[in-house]
């Protein structure tokens, strides 16, 4: 079992809590007094979670973020009127916030749907923009930090879905995207790397020598 002082201690930098979909209230509960345990100011968490959450943390300086997945085949307008209705019931209840995770495929059609409202569904709240590193190529990153400016992103949140081990190319891609970070892009970096500490060290020593600007607002979230 992961040493949590140890670790939290080795990243050296903001964390989020990242808390996972199949929890009952009593690890939410847990959740929240290991955030407040580690003074962690932010919390992901499945919409179902966020009015359960709140009441524990309302009097506390932390952010609840609801946590939606856009994994339909095809992006349309009834999918993300679906999902524009559950981020506002999220909001209303508590969030601060969402973190919206996509398919790169489907990116520039989700955000030709949302950047319409944007402004009206999250004036004065949070819009993290997910993705699975792995799902982007060296050559897509011009057009990602587009998109990221288009929607007016609060930040971009890359996951790693799987590790190759020794085979990954994860260090390749962390390196890429941060050469191609375009400084006209006001959001922060966040990574949720599923308590691995190497590839945390690894993400962190690449921001610090390459973009050492970014590491203000550099957070990562580890499992609960």
């Amino acid at each position: 079992m992961i040493d949590m002082n140890s670790f939290l201690s080795d990243i050296n930098t903001k964390i989020g809590v990242w808390c996972g979909a199949e929890i009952d209230s009593t690890d939410l509960a847990r959740m929240v007094e290991f955030a407040t345990d580690y003074n962690v100011d932010v919390l992901s968490v499945v919409p179902d979670a966020v009015p359960v959450v709140w009441p524990w943390v309302e009097a506390q300086d932390k952010k609840i973020i609801g946590r939606f997945y856009v994994n339909d085949d095809k992006v349309d307008e009834g999918v993300m009127s679906d999902l524009t209705v559950r981020i506002n019931a999220s909001l209303k209840q508590g969030a601060c916030g969402a973190q919206v995770f996509v398919r790169y495929k489907h990116l520039k059609s989700m955000i030709d749907q949302v950047a319409i409202i944007r402004d009206d569904l999250f004036f004065n709240r949070e819009l993290v923009i997910g993705l699975d590193i792995g799902d982007v190529d060296s050559d897509d990153w011009a057009n990602l930090f587009h998109e990221l400016k288009r929607i007016n992103a609060s930040a971009v949140l890359f996951v790693l879905t799987k590790d190759a081990g020794k085979k990954s190319d994860f260090v390749g891609r962390v390196y890429g995207m941060l050469n191609a970070w375009d400084s006209e892009f006001g959001g922060d970096l966040h990574f949720a790397l599923e308590n691995r500490p190497e590839r945390i060290d690894q993400a962190r020593r690449l921001v610090e020598s390459i973009r050492p600007d970014l590491l203000s607002g550099l957070r990562f979230f580890v499992n609960y």
